[in-house]
């Protein structure tokens, strides 16, 4: 298998590097002649090899470009990084020579000679210097940093990837705007805030090389996904030594094709199917006890008012059932807390963290789960049984003479329960059932990463009002949103005044990032950045630049210096770098420098210089006030600070990397932080939602604030999953719209929308160039649509249009559509316009706790068209 596998992937590395040098795939397979073939033989032994990190998407591979006279040949995957993460590169990172080369790209800078803003308005760009483009944007900022610099936003999406979101966190301090805000909304960031809520920090990731039993709740790293690359391999390596693999979601998913079941559960319905479970578990008596007891707060007491009752010292109780039957405080060493009960202290009722689970399951039978889910109460009996009984509970595995907990069983989750009005809430109802059979940092189980590094993500959100930052994130509306809220700027510019905000922003700055086509209801993106003075950074002319007014273009990720990102694994740890390969079009800048230039043209030069040092943690090794850095003289700055290794070492082998061992694997989270006295619990029972909500209530209130809905906000914010969460907006209020529309990422256009341009890609096949609108071959007889009939996607919002692909493969009342096809910039050749733009359809219902987007929650009509 392993053969197979990387056979694979390395032919692909072949395909790129045979269209780049002018052979077409029969003429190599013929080869005509002698000559021909000894002249092709010759290029390749006068090749070169440069190792460096592809960061087409967030998987951060390790690649070898093959480099023939300052030309890059093919690009394959890096067989020294296979120990630590990526044993091959996807078609994004094999072809990605094309993007770099790409006809299309964005070469000189350009500003705006049109002032009309709007969806079929050309620019009318005018190719300006680099000087006119800096000096211009740098008196545009220095006039709004004289009156307030909080009226500049800047975003970026997979821009925090090609140069660190360290940068542009440190321009805007030193600039001195609070309003830098990442794409995190429209990814993963409700999965993000659950593991935040409840142990402190987040990543996790199945301990697969243990796991026996693995189940995915819409995780698919075989079409597009962090950590794809590791979990694609590591998979299927648990597959072929008997690991057990099911797959629950409504499509029939390249997870699901090799999976050993697919589970086709409704949308959104992921609730009510994962706490049938647990009651089914909690039931039988088939729950770690010890774990609940030791490690998490399942057995602090709660009061009628929600809240965990603390003692005098401010310490959270438990009721000891050894010590004459008494509140203890929660580590009291002597104490033997109750789990389950009901108890009188000071003549008022108080239940375990646990009971109150138990009583709010009380009706979420196997059969009301059936009801909601689709899924047969037989099956969910039967799965809760699998579950039970592949956690192997109370087993212990000795590895290198350490006795470590084992639980071999994982539920594990990406966007398949975060993308959803009710995604932070479906994401910790998986977290509740990997607690139940005490998986977490177990042997097989949900390995978690940084284990309290943040623990104020425990406590309540101070829900600020007015809100000083134009996403309002941690604000009374977004209270628990961490990573900002990116869909909502454009809300808050075009009109500040209804979310509170004290000022009208002028001017967005936007970097590798692409809005109007990723958000929810994408068409009201608009209308905010037609207010704004804009600045785009890309490599291509997207719909973002089609509302800038200067553009500057930026080099690619084989053009570029970096201390590049990395995945962690269970397992394995590494540093790596990014290093330029060649400059396709002489482009004298990336992100890195323009801001640089940009800092010294507002004479900001040191005090960026100290926010650098800062975001970085740069302690043995700083940059130096007073002085200028190239690119590369920055990246060796952060290598020798990270990786402690001479530069050469870098340049030689592209990265560093070391295993993990068994003690930092799995005694340094859960047991270093969690376990003993004086120790904070992990979170069974969220309370600090229950406060947060308080604290909304009072001040919409005080404020007379009419656009949030407390009710809507009480339910996001009950400090346990329930039953409710199963139900967002459009399917109680959507009627007269019976399908259930999904969306999902595809390997070839995944967190990388210039990829519409590659023609290597696209020379895939139509498949490749096209996507299309998948729905049930019954339902579509009903309908009276055939494969490949023009259809028409309607939503409360917004229509779509695209072909039409019947399938089996999903449920019979859902329609799924891919993402990042369908663009519509005129920058974009027509080559690279084809396909469904979903977005304009979906609605926008953001999860109240984390701001994520809803992605996976609109109900819609389907007709031919």
């Amino acid at each position: 298998m392993n053969v197979t596998r990387r056979g694979f992937i390395q032919s692909m590395g072949a395909v790129a590097g045979a269209g780049s040098v002018g052979f077409s795939l029969p003429n190599i397979a013929l080869a005509a002649s002698k000559a021909e073939a000894a002249a092709t033989k010759a290029a390749f032994q006068s090749r070169t090899t440069v190792k460096s990190t592809c960061v087409h998407c967030v998987n951060f591979c390790g690649i070898e470009a093959q480099m023939e006279g300052g030309v890059i040949r093919a690009i394959y995957p890096d067989k020294a990084r296979a120990d630590y993460y990526n044993w091959g590169i996807c078609p994004k990172g094999a072809s990605g020579v094309f993007n770099t080369y790409n006809p299309y790209r964005l070469k000189k800078p350009m500003k705006r000679s049109n002032p009309a803003k709007g969806l079929h308005e050309d620019p009318r760009w005018v190719e300006i210097s680099w000087d006119e483009a800096f000096q211009t944007i740098a008196d545009k900022l220095a006039k709004i940093k004289a009156d307030n610099p909080s009226k500049m936003v800047w975003h970026h999406g997979h821009g925090k990837y090609t140069i660190g979101d360290q940068y542009p966190k440190a321009f805007c301090a030193a600039f001195g705007t609070p309003n830098v805000v990442h794409r995190t909304t429209t990814c993963e960031s409700s999965r993000h805030v659950a593991d935040e809520l409840t142990w402190g920090y987040h990543g996790h990731l199945p301990d697969l090389e243990y796991t026996q039993l693995y189940l995915s709740f819409g995780s698919n790293p075989f079409e597009g996904e962090q950590w794809s690359r590791w979990l694609d391999h590591a998979i299927m390596d648990g597959k072929e030594r008997g690991m057990k693999m099911i797959v629950i979601e409504p499509r029939f998913s390249h997870a699901a094709a090799k999976a050993d079941e697919w589970i086709p559960v409704r949308p959104g319905k992921n609730a009510a199917l994962i706490l049938a479970l647990c009651k089914q578990l909690i039931d039988a008596g088939t729950i770690d006890v010890n774990f609940l007891t030791t490690y998490t707060n399942a057995t602090q007491l709660v009061g009628e008012d929600g809240l965990i009752l603390k003692g005098a010292d401010g310490r959270p109780v438990v009721w000891d059932t050894a010590g004459g039957f008494t509140a203890k405080a929660y580590d009291d060493p002597a104490a033997v807390p109750a789990l389950t009960g009901t108890f009188q202290i000071d003549g008022k009722p108080y239940r375990t963290a646990f009971q109150v689970l138990i009583d709010s399951m009380k009706d979420v039978t196997p059969e009301y789960a059936e009801e909601v889910s689709g899924i047969p109460a037989a099956r969910i009996k039967s799965l809760a049984k699998e579950i039970a009984d592949a956690a192997r509970i109370g087993s212990t595995m000795v590895i290198d003479g350490q006795a470590i907990r084992y639980r071999p069983v994982v539920a594990y989750t990406f966007r398949g329960l975060s993308a959803k009005e009710f995604g932070v809430q479906s994401s910790r109802a998986a977290l509740i059932l990997n607690m139940l059979i005490g998986s977490m940092d177990a042997v097989g189980g949900l390995h978690l990463h940084d284990v309290m590094k943040n623990p104020a993500y425990l406590e309540a959100s101070k829900c600020e009002y007015p809100p000083k930052r134009a996403d309002l994130s941690k604000s009374v509306y977004y209270p628990h949103s961490h990573h900002d809220v990116c869909q909502q700027v454009q809300y808050t510019v075009n009109d500040p005044k209804a979310f509170g905000l004290g000022y009208q922003p002028e001017m967005q700055m936007f970097f590798a990032t692409n809005r109007p086509m990723s958000t929810s209801d994408a068409l009201k993106q608009l209308d905010g950045m037609k207010k704004t003075f804009n600045v785009v950074i890309d490599i291509v002319n997207t719909e973002t630049c089609q509302f800038a007014d200067i553009v500057l273009p930026d080099l690619t990720y084989l053009e570029a210096w970096h201390l590049s990102p990395t995945r962690w694994t269970p397992n394995r740890k590494h540093v790596a770098i990014r290093q330029p390969l060649t400059n396709a079009y002489n482009i004298p800048h990336d992100a890195q420098t323009i801001l640089w230039e940009l800092a010294k043209r507002l004479g900001l030069r040191d005090k960026y210089v100290d926010e650098l040092n800062s975001k970085w943690g740069l302690k043995e090794h700083k940059f130096q006030k007073g002085r200028d850095y190239t690119a590369r003289e920055m990246v060796e700055v952060l290598w020798a600070e990270k990786a402690h290794k001479p530069f050469q070492y870098a340049l030689d082998h592209g990265f560093s990397g070391k295993k993990v061992d068994t003690k930092a694997r799995y005694l340094s989270g859960l047991e270093a932080k969690v376990k003993g006295a004086g120790k904070p619990r992990i979170k069974l029972y969220a309370d600090q939602l229950v406060e947060s909500y308080n604290t909304v209530e009072k001040t919409v209130k005080a404020n007379n604030i009419s656009n949030i809905d407390l009710a809507g906000y009480k339910i996001a914010y009950a400090p346990l999953p329930l039953k409710e969460h199963a139900f967002p907006t459009p399917h109680r209020e959507a009627d007269g719209f019976p399908l259930y529309l999904i969306t999902h990422k595809r390997m070839y256009r995944n967190q990388a929308g210039n990829t519409a341009q590659n023609p290597i890609l696209n020379a895939l096949g139509a498949d490749t160039q096209d996507n299309f609108i998948a729905v049930n071959t019954k339902t579509a007889n009903e309908l009276g649509i055939r494969d490949g009939d023009t259809v028409i996607v309607e939503s409360r919002v917004g229509t779509a249009k695209g072909k039409a692909k019947l399938t089996e493969g999903i449920r019979p009342d859902t329609i799924a559509v891919s993402y990042h096809y369908g663009h519509w910039s005129l920058g974009f050749p027509d080559s690279a316009k084809k396909g469904t733009w979903i977005n304009q359809a979906m609605e926008l219902h953001p999860d109240r706790i984390s701001g994520m987007n809803s992605f996976n929650d609109t109900k819609v009509k389907l007709y031919r068209a």
